[in-house]
């Protein structure tokens, strides 16, 4: 439950509430969202109100970002406008400052300690208009632009997610050896970027998150690698505007794994805009959130949750069912390869992991740490056996572009 938040739900006559009116926010506002209201506390600049979430995986935000508007009620005044996360670290500071000011350092600590968003409400004076002409891409930008300084410490914090980018560098160093000009499609804070620039390979990379791209743009510069390094804002599927500045058959190879591919909902877009961007021997690794995860749907269907089991079968697949910040697209392997087979042969599959948990129960995982690296061995040596190898967290497919 999100900390200074009182959540109500219609029932017939009554109303429930999540906390004691000692526990409401002083002088909240009201924020209509899917199924009911929330009682939030706020601070209001002339025509901005700003509120803030400390959890991340609480509804309410995404709902609202989702959306790209809100309508709330201050007092007895309802208004409405357009919802932004504020991703600068000074502005969203001092935003946080207000709410100490306001609220006291006691009830601040207890309700907004270590928030995860800072939102701003812009109140409109007539018809609101979305930000984003794609208001899933804007929300997307903005989320990963808000959590790009800490990201390095989401993967190597958690056993789990160093396994996946151990995996896929195990597969990339041999597979582009020799093949020197590389494209990777969303780069993220660079966890393989800087391995391969560090062995000779020149990268290109392209992320939808302009703060991802200078957080490896300072690390390229600190390690005195930049020279091998370009890069530009651009999302996985508007990967066909690259031909315009590099040319066709740029590229000896490309990679993207672990999660642009999995923003993506329309992925034969990015099928034909890569394709043209490979010579005809260069070689794409897909790193992809696979729709049915032998774990899960072991894990929960013995313990009678098959909403969970099965709950990456429904495309997108929402924030509350996965363990991803925002909406993400899961896809099974044939189903993947079906979107790129017009351009692309496929090479190689394999399940990362099979054996182990996924990231969000690395609980589990951390029970055998005395015989972590065993179980890792036997994840690795079933990774290739059908049907484990359509079975894992995430896939690996290694695909080569049709003549």
């Amino acid at each position: 439950m999100e900390q200074g938040v009182t959540v109500h739900a219609s029932r017939g006559d009554r109303t429930a509430s999540a906390m004691g009116p000692e526990e409401a926010p002083l002088h909240p506002l009201t924020l209509a969202v899917e199924g009911g209201t929330v009682s939030l506390g706020f601070v209001q600049e002339a025509d901005d109100i700003f509120l803030v979430g400390r959890d991340r995986s609480a509804r309410w935000p995404v709902d609202i970002l989702r959306r790209g508007e809100a309508t709330v009620r201050v007092g007895e005044r309802e208004v409405r406008g357009s919802v932004e996360l504020i991703t600068s670290r000074s502005e969203r500071d001092g935003i946080l400052e207000q709410f100490r000011a306001k609220y006291g350092a006691e009830r601040y600590e207890r309700w907004y300690g270590n928030p995860s968003r800072v939102l701003r409400l812009r109140l409109a004076r007539g018809p609101t208009e979305p930000r984003f002409p794609d208001r899933y891409a804007g929300w997307l930008e903005a989320e990963f632009d808000n959590v790009a300084a800490d990201y390095d410490h989401h993967i190597l914090d958690n056993r789990i997610n160093r396994l996946l980018r151990d995996r896929s560098l195990s597969l990339l160093r041999p597979l582009f050896s020799g093949r020197r000009h590389l494209l990777e499609i969303g780069c993220g804070s660079g966890m393989e970027t800087l391995p391969l620039l560090r062995e000779g390979h020149e990268l290109y990379c392209v992320d939808i998150s302009e703060r991802m791209l200078e957080v490896v743009r300072a690390k390229a510069r600190e390690e005195g690698l930049s020279e091998r390094l370009r890069t530009r804002r651009l999302t996985a599927s508007e990967i066909a505007e690259l031909a315009k500045e590099v040319g066709t058959g740029a590229f000896q190879g490309a990679y993207s794994t672990f999660g642009a591919l999995n923003c993506e909902p329309d992925l034969r877009r990015v099928a034909r805009g890569l394709h043209p961007l490979l010579r005809p021997d260069g070689r794409f690794l897909a790193g992809v959130y696979n729709r049915w995860c032998l774990f899960e749907l072991l894990g929960y269907g013995v313990t009678g949750r098959f909403g969970r089991a099965f709950g990456r079968a429904a495309n997108p697949v929402r924030v509350g069912a996965s363990r991803f910040c925002v909406d993400v697209y899961s896809y099974s392997a044939a189903t993947f390869y079906s979107t790129f087979r017009d351009e692309f042969v496929r090479v190689d599959l394999r399940a990362v992991p099979i054996l182990l948990p996924p990231s969000d129960l690395v609980q589990y995982a951390e029970r055998f740490a005395r015989r972590f690296e065993l179980l890792e061995r036997w994840d690795r040596s079933w990774s290739k056996r059908w049907p484990f190898s359509v079975l894992g967290d995430h896939f690996l497919m290694t695909l080569a572009p049709r003549p």
